[in-house]
């Protein structure tokens, strides 16, 4: 197929070409090229750039969206030496790219289709027929992705994002339940309307290439708890570049059509990036606000936690923890088996902190605060946790090696700082250390 609106290159082209024994059929511009390549099942389009109606960029890339086309050879011509122009004709897909004006032009042509092997096995058809389904699915697609790439302008507010995909996904599809995990080695976040959290996150994970066993595990129900017994369901793995990001879930009740699934396909490609982006946020956010050995909050982030709390004018308790004679564990052991209690006890920290809604950071060093909006509502939560410090074990090197902490909680009352108030509290820990070490002493205790 020689696709030119110069009659002159049309003519030029298909008697060189004839002569060199193919078969040539000519079109005066793209559309025309376009409905002859489906009837007469063409096996090379050589085609000019600039063209009324349709031009070879557009011509070129809707041909390579047909899955029976996509591999067929395509030669831009074009009378134009801008790079800009090299650089889409590439772009769109074309195998070469020709200068007209070139002096080799021709001899080009011959040296790059005696290259080509490829044959089409496309039945003939209709080309209007086709040309119509491609710009609905074009245009189809071109929404979709210009729709999921606005989200990426709010990654930062994962929960938002989640709900804006879902939106989209029940108003395309009419989804009656909706799951999507975020995955990376150590981490992995569940949004889901099902019932059983757990057993969706094990769904979920199953159909992934490669085995994860994330250390981190986070629920989000979106939409309530939703039972899918006796729905129809279709998962499609969420990747960018080649790296598996996640896994998105849809069920509803009536099946999904070849057509949806594509649809399906082409927002996945999109959410791909979207997960990625999310991702590494909170990668961010970790490396900039959580303690790299415990896993909790850092300094950084408890200041931030605690500057937010105090301008919003609310009352709330401060504990901070420390260790007691964490020197003589680090003096008797070395610092590894140190470090391995320090790790220990920020782990147990955080699930404590998560289950009782109290937020937990490392101060410094051995030292460790939790924070809680609740009156009345740390001491006794505090002893709670000290008892179970007493009784648990955080070293696998030295199994036998226990510890205790002490603790001293203060709110903040009248003070006029939080600064203050930490320094009340840190006061209150100093007189439990005096006192004998495994204690907690609060503002109460003292009036």
């Amino acid at each position: 197929m020689v696709a030119d609106d110069s009659k002159m290159w049309r003519t030029i082209l298909k008697d060189l070409l004839s002569s060199e024994g193919y078969d040539v059929i000519t079109a005066e511009d793209g559309l025309q090229a376009y409905f002859k390549i489906y009837e007469s099942c063409v096996d090379v389009l050589i085609s000019d750039v600039i063209m009324p109606g349709l031009n070879g960029y557009q011509l070129c890339r809707i041909l390579k969206k047909d899955p029976h086309l996509k591999d067929m050879p395509v030669i831009l011509l074009t009378g134009s030496a801008d790079s800009v122009d090299r650089f889409w004709s590439m772009y769109s897909g074309a195998d070469a790219y020709i200068e007209k004006t070139s002096s080799n032009a021709l001899d080009n042509v011959k040296k790059i289709l005696k290259n080509f092997k490829w044959k089409s096995d496309m039945p003939p058809q209709d080309g209007k027929n086709v040309f119509g389904a491609v710009l609905d699915e074009l245009l189809a697609e071109t929404t979709l992705r210009a729709e999921i790439s606005e989200l990426s302008n709010h990654v930062e507010d994962v929960d938002y994002t989640i709900q804006k995909i879902r939106n989209l996904l029940r108003s395309l599809f009419g989804i009656k339940a909706f799951a999507a995990l975020m995955i990376t080695m150590s981490e992995m976040i569940l949004y889901s309307s099902l019932k059983d959290m757990k057993k969706t996150e094990e769904d979920l994970l199953s159909r992934l290439k490669r085995p994860y066993f994330p250390s981190y595990h986070t629920y989000r129900t979106i939409d309530g708890k939703e039972d899918v017994e006796g729905l129809n369901s279709i998962y499609k793995v969420i990747s960018y570049d080649g790296k598996e990001e996640g896994v998105l879930a849809l069920w509803r009740e009536r099946s999904f059509s070849v057509r949806e699934e594509k649809l399906l396909s082409i927002i996945c490609e999109e959410i791909g990036g979207i997960f990625k982006n999310i991702i590494e946020v909170n990668e961010y956010r970790k490396n900039a606000y959580l303690d790299d050995l415990t896993g909790i909050a850092n300094f950084r982030a408890i200041e931030g936690h605690l500057e937010k709390l105090w301008n919003s004018g609310k009352n709330f308790e401060i504990s901070i923890i420390d260790i007691d004679h964490f020197k003589k564990v680090n003096d008797s052991y070395g610092h590894e088996v140190g470090n391995e209690v320090l790790a220990g006890l920020g782990k147990m920290l955080r699930e404590f902190g998560e289950k009782h809604d109290v937020f937990v950071g490392r101060f410094g060093g051995e030292e460790f605060m939790a924070i809680s909006e609740k009156s009345n509502f740390l001491t006794s939560v505090m002893n709670e946790f000290r008892q179970m410090v007493e009784k648990a074990h955080f070293s696998q090197s030295m199994p036998t090696l226990s510890i205790s902490v002490s603790a001293g909680v203060a709110r903040r009352d009248d003070f006029s700082s939080y600064t203050e108030v930490i320094e009340f509290a840190d006061g209150l820990l100093y007189q439990a250390k005096k006192e004998g070490r495994n204690k907690v002493i609060s503002y109460e205790s003292i009036g």
